[in-house]
């Protein structure tokens, strides 16, 4: 549709692009080849057909055609061999580009990779992340962590490109078909998040009915005795299909995370999309249920808070599902709705328009499962928290894309206007390291009393984001699609009524892709900055009640990609400027402080040989505040996550694992305890067979092969976390 396009506009990737909706006619030699016996049985084990054989163009027809297989999505980037990972990724208001044409270091984690693991949230995909590590323990009800040395709450995950949208706390994987990750600030490409994490960018990508009929039933159980049952139903409707409904229903229960905790998990999401010649429209609509009883998993302080000194030195850790807080209970429900609508006003220009909201609810241990350790032996003081929580998000967007030429220069527009509304109030009931436990050995702790609900304005924590844009992004592609240059700035205003705080800046972005070796090898570089809001001095300081700017994250980055074979590398360089404020010797809140992270990131995917399928990456990270000369908490220097599958010669068997190395990082901000690095050992099988007619896949998955008792990570200033314990999973997934 479009006559001239950047490289990232072609057809190789152009399903992904929302304008570039195209009907391909082929001439009666292409068609027989294709619909042969022949043909057909010439497709993949991947599921991506060959090449066809060349035929003669008939007047009229396109000479290039893209062939998928029925379970791939027509309007998103083709899989990679392997089918882990894909070939392209949406990038906000740049749209959908293949990874070799992005100017930003991407990855696309398929719906195909969380299914060899069973995974049942995000943790359990984002865990081949290289840039990612967890700041809450495996299993947690509330589910946060950090990328590229940020941290990132799991209010702030987009969905299909917009944000408040998510779960608040923990989001299922089973309604999702790819994980977008990009790694930085970058409030051009999405605008600001609800809790306005600079970090990058995880979007989720929703699942659509495909042009064959799914009906799955998959049954999941873990080490322990939690079971569950996921059901996928989709099918597209009228002679050409163009109604399709897409229906994931998940329920579980039973002991997972610390020991003798029960958790429920309840799922129900819906998807509808008419695809018409010249329009197009979604929506999507879930409900997503968590709940705990009996327990969860605890942090553990060896510094103190307060009056309650700690015990000073890192003790080994407990057994991984310790549970220090039996007795104790939560429940966190969302809803969530999304419509998008699209109209091609001509072969070059197009309107949309996405509109959606979201209402979280959580009540009971939500968070504060926190203790300190006091003594050698173990002893502890434990807090917890009795919670009341709710939160409402409203978003909207509308723009424009289209591509027109000026002389030999090819460029792709888009202009867009974006509103999100974020308000949230908890109240809370604390019993602040009230009782004495035993880090090795846990008592039953009290549970304080429910609070009453008092509303948004007037709970004891309240919050009120509304944030407001208008962005312009223009790729211009010169030298033959050789250079790419993207250019682009986005007018953030910032509102905090409650604190009454109104601010604005203009946040720009500039990027580069330069192909001077042909298309094997990409480099490029960007510049791309994050907005986080200012802050109202508070009444504790001297300049109490003055107002500062909104603080900008700034990152400067350079890599290459290079496509060797059925191999994608990703490898980039970057350094992230991020500012903050601090109290001087009169007690003023000014500002000053400065967290300044510089790394080297690689990452990888694809096939390494017919049968063998790699993905993974290696990440370090130096991360300084430079105020006072130490190194930033929580950050390890030295992240790899190395994938590696297996198809074996027995047919349908692929046997795999994964080797995740963190390396060590400090627990606090005076840098007094440095928790010690770690190595984990994953494993994995599948089975794809038949009974009768009837395909089944089997999978079987074993975290934490070794059992070994390890410190995972850091929650907040000198909080550490200990790893789970060995935990297999099983699952059988029936296709009717």
């Amino acid at each position: 549709m479009f006559r001239s396009r950047p490289r990232a506009l072609r057809p190789a990737v152009a399903a992904a692009h929302p304008v570039s909706r195209r009907v391909v006619r082929l001439s009666p030699v292409a068609l027989a080849l294709l619909t042969s016996p022949l043909w057909v049985s010439a497709q993949t084990a991947e599921g991506a057909p060959p090449t066809p054989p060349a035929t003669a163009t008939a007047p009229g027809t396109l000479s290039e055609v893209l062939v998928r297989d029925s379970y791939e999505r027509e309007d998103l980037p083709t899989l990679a061999p392997g089918r882990k990972a894909a070939k392209g990724a949406r990038l906000g208001i740049l749209g959908a580009t293949s990874i070799a044409d992005a100017p930003v270091h991407v990855n696309a984690y398929t719906r195909e990779l969380a299914e060899d693991w069973s995974a049942l949230t995000l943790q359990d995909v984002l865990e081949n992340d290289a840039a990612v590590v967890f700041t809450t323990n495996k299993n947690h009800l509330l589910q946060n962590f950090n990328l590229r040395g940020l941290d990132v709450s799991a209010i702030d995950i987009a969905t299909n490109g917009l944000y408040g949208i998510a779960p608040a706390n923990a989001v299922p994987i089973e309604m999702f078909e790819r994980v977008e990750v990009l790694r930085g600030p970058n409030v051009l490409l999405s605008g600001m998040p609800p809790a306005s994490s600079v970090a990058g960018t995880v979007n989720m990508v929703t699942k659509r009915a495909l042009a064959k009929p799914i009906a799955d039933l998959t049954f999941t159980y873990n080490t322990r005795s939690y079971g569950q049952v996921h059901a996928d139903l989709s099918k597209r409707f009228g002679s050409e299909q163009r109604l399709g409904l897409r229906f994931n229903g998940v329920y579980g229960s039973g002991d997972m995370g610390a020991k003798d905790e029960k958790q429920t998990r309840k799922v129900g999401a819906l998807a509808l999309d008419y695809q018409g010649d010249r329009a197009r429209f979604s929506l999507d609509a879930y409900t997503s249920q968590n709940k705990i009883e009996n327990g969860s998993p605890g942090m553990y302080s060896f510094l103190g808070s307060g009056a309650i000194r700690g015990v000073g030195v890192l003790l080994p850790p407990p057994e991984g599902d310790v549970n220090m807080f039996r007795g104790t209970q939560g429940t966190y429900d969302n809803t969530g709705i999304l419509a998008r609508a699209e109209v091609d006003f001509n072969s070059n220009w197009q309107g949309y328009v996405a509109a959606g909201a979201s209402e979280a609810e959580g009540l009971g241990l939500l968070f504060g499962t926190r203790a300190i350790v006091t003594g050698l032996n173990g002893a502890t003081r434990g807090a917890v928290y009795h919670v009341n929580t709710k939160s409402k998000r409203q978003t909207a967007e509308a723009g424009v894309i289209g591509t027109f030429d000026t002389g030999s220069v090819k460029h792709r527009l888009q202009i867009s206007a974006n509103v999100l509304e974020h308000r949230e109030g908890t109240n809370n009931t604390p019993c602040n390291y009230c009782y004495q436990t035993n880090l090795y050995n846990p008592t039953v702790p009290p549970f304080p009393r429910a609070p009453v609900w008092t509303g948004y304005d007037r709970a004891s924590v309240a919050t009120k984001n509304e944030f407001r844009s208008l962005a312009i992004a223009d790729t211009m592609s010169f030298a033959q699609d050789k250079v790419l240059l993207t250019l682009g700035v986005r007018q953030q205003n910032v509102e905090q009524p409650l604190a009454r705080y109104d601010e604005s800046r203009l946040s720009p972005m500039a990027a580069v892709v330069v192909r001077p070796w042909g298309d094997a090898v990409s480099l490029f570089g960007n510049y791309m900055e994050g907005m986080e809001p200012g802050r109202t001095a508070a009444s504790t300081f001297a300049n109490a009640g003055e107002t500062f700017a909104p603080m900008t994250t700034k990152q400067a980055e350079l890599g290459v990609k290079v496509q060797a074979g059925e191999l994608t590398h990703t490898v980039s360089a970057f350094q992230i400027e991020r500012p903050s404020l601090i109290t001087d010797s009169r007690n003023n809140l000014v500002e000053g402080g400065e967290q300044r992270l510089r790394g080297v990131e690689w990452s990888v995917f694809g096939k390494i040989a017919p049968t063998l399928t790699l993905l993974g990456g290696v990440s370090h990270i130096k991360s300084q505040q430079l105020n006072t000369g130490l190194d930033t908490y929580g950050v390890p220097g030295l992240r790899a996550r190395i994938g590696l599958d297996w198809e074996t010669p027995l047919t349908g068997v692929t046997v795999g694992g994964r080797f995740i190395h963190t390396g060590s990082q400090w627990s606090d901000s005076s840098n007094r305890i440095r928790v010690p690095s770690w190595n984990r050992l994953d494993l994995m099988a599948k089975y794809d067979t038949k009974f009768g007619n009837t395909p089944v896949r089997f999978n079987v998955s074993v975290e934490n092969v070794t059992d070994r008792k390890y410190w995972i990570g850091v929650f907040g200033d000198s909080f550490v976390m200990p790893g789970a314990p060995r935990t297999l999973r099983t699952s059988a997934t029936v296709s009717f």
